[in-house]
């Protein structure tokens, strides 16, 4: 199991419990956290995070959803993504 801490909007913060088997989409949506979600295969970018700290792998699957900026400022798409450390992730802002 791996932690992850998560922030939403600066108002809902907390921690999790997640298996290395589920996805950071799929736990944080078990546990009623607020998360923004279309395609839920890595090509549409809506749910778009932050990755603030921890090492996340996409098991094989390519996060189509990401432009090389996104993938350089540790941008990440929960919805394929999995824990590979605790992490720590934060929601940003929509694209524009």
């Amino acid at each position: 199991m791996n932690k992850c801490t998560y922030s939403f909007n600066n108002s809902t913060q907390g921690t999790i419990q997640i298996s290395p088997e589920k996805t950071l989409l799929d736990a944080l949506s078990e546990n009623t956290l607020p998360m923004k979600k279309a395609c839920i295969n890595g090509a549409c970018g809506t749910c778009l995070m932050q990755l603030v700290e921890g090492e996340v792998d996409y098991n094989g699957r390519v996060p189509r959803g990401l432009n090389s900026k996104e993938i350089d400022t540790g941008h990440i798409l929960p919805c394929i993504a999995r824990c590979k450390s605790d992490v720590v992730i934060r929601a940003i802002s929509p694209r524009k």
